[in-house]
């Protein structure tokens, strides 16, 4: 990947294949990387899927976009500073709902503690092959995030999809991030009812077998937002083999 040859740029954007009139716009991809021989494999890799990436080497310059064209995914892919990853992570979450995928330089628990609390859907380790990072990038992009959701509410909570966040009471706005308002949804959409593991890991993340740690990560971040914005301590239960949600 290193043996790539690439003249010196700041951003490059690459556009998806010619689409017929008629079809859909493709998905944008918005990619942070600081590794100016690696930035282009990733956009070379994303165009050839029919998504259309943008790309940007300068992590500055990407702190400094207002993004007015609001990509589909982020993906942060950063050598350097932890703290500049956070700080563009919390700078994306605050413009959009769309999903952020980050890449770590180092399996750091802190590290990746810190980037699911600043807004990030989704941390990845590396190192990563193209096939990896590719397969990552497709499971995103077929997810339904973008697709309508009804609206669904209690007296104490209600969900904005439009927003993807929740109202408390009072109309109070709770931010959320994409996996968090898709699980809340999900289990407010049938109160009482246990979801099985697998059943939220197939609907909310598109995996076939429930990663475990990641669920409960989610489920964590969830429950204490919720707690800190309505004092309820009890909204999501942790039944045998899965989770509900409890109506108030």
């Amino acid at each position: 990947m290193t043996n790539c040859k690439v003249s010196a740029y700041n951003q490059i954007m690459f556009s998806s294949p010619s689409t017929p009139p008629d079809a859909p716009s493709p998905l944008r991809v918005f990619v942070v990387c600081d590794q100016t021989a690696t930035a282009p494999i990733w956009g070379y890799l994303i165009r050839e899927k029919g998504l259309v990436a943008i790309l940007e080497t300068v992590v500055q310059r990407a702190l400094d976009r207002s993004l007015e064209d609001i990509p589909d995914l982020v993906v942060v892919d950063i050598n350097g500073s932890h703290a500049q990853r956070v700080e563009l992570c919390k700078k994306y979450r605050s413009l959009s709902s769309c999903p952020i995928l980050m890449f770590l330089p180092s399996n750091n628990e802190n590290e990746i503690l810190d980037a699911y609390q600043a807004g990030a859907d989704e941390c990845v380790v590396k190192p990563i092959s193209p096939a990896i990072f590719l397969a990552k990038i497709i499971a995103w992009s077929r997810r339904s995030w973008s697709q309508p959701m009804s609206s669904v509410g209690t007296s104490k909570l209600k969900l904005d999809p439009a927003h993807r966040s929740a109202l408390g009471t009072g109309g109070k706005e709770i931010r959320l991030t994409n996996l968090e308002f898709r699980l809340l949804h999900l289990l407010m959409s049938r109160p009482g009812y246990v979801f099985k593991a697998d059943s939220i890991m197939q609907t909310v993340w598109g995996m076939e077998q429930a990663d475990l740690t990641l669920l409960k990560n989610v489920v964590y971040r969830l429950r204490k937002k919720l707690e800190e914005e309505t004092g309820e301590t009890q909204l999501i239960q942790t039944r045998p083999g899965g989770y509900s949600f409890l109506e108030s």
